[in-house]
């Protein structure tokens, strides 16, 4: 793991440079109020500025690396598996069920993150990877492709919509 250029044997070095990076940006200070396993609220105030900046910084990787069903299943999973753990269901099987899936989609989930820090916040300014699934080779957004085209746009619109096409000539009926 590195920060500004700088390689950590040990990736909590490198949490630890980071958190004192941005602590003085006062970045990282929240309030969380969640739900007990007893069934009370529970609120706790706390200041982590390297893990929130962290947190980020890795998910818009993933948003750059993984696909919208890779994203989609890793939070819900992630999600249940959150609430499973602080609950008290750590040696639960289905717990290294969801863990084998978790670690699996983070097989090309590397790179650099710019980001920049400002009082109160941070940006994230873009990423650097090989695994980037926004490579330009393939196209632009909204501008111009290098995978298909208009007539194939068509046939897949076509195709794509005939269960809504049969659904409402079955329904009007």
């Amino acid at each position: 793991m590195g920060l500004n250029g700088k390689l950590f044997e040990h990736p909590v070095e490198a949490i630890e440079e980071l958190q004192a990076l941005a602590k003085p940006y006062a970045i990282g200070r929240d309030i969380h109020v969640g739900d007990t396993i007893i069934g009370i609220k529970g609120r706790v105030g706390f200041e982590a500025a390297a893990s929130l900046i962290i947190i980020k910084a890795h998910h818009l990787l993933e948003k750059h690396i993984l696909t919208k069903w890779q994203q989609y299943w890793k939070e819900q999973l992630g999600n249940w598996y959150g609430m499973l753990l602080h609950e008290g269901q750590f040696l639960d099987p289905v717990m290294r069920n969801i863990e084998t899936f978790l670690e699996d989609t983070q097989q090309n989930v590397s790179g650099k993150v710019v980001v920049r820090l400002h009082p109160y916040r941070f940006e994230l300014e873009g990423i650097e990877s090989k695994y980037d699934l926004m490579q330009s080779r393939f196209g632009s957004y909204g501008e111009m492709n290098r995978a298909w085209t208009g007539e194939d746009v068509r046939g897949f619109t076509k195709i794509f919509g005939n269960q809504n096409r049969i659904h409402r000539l079955v329904n009007e009926e």
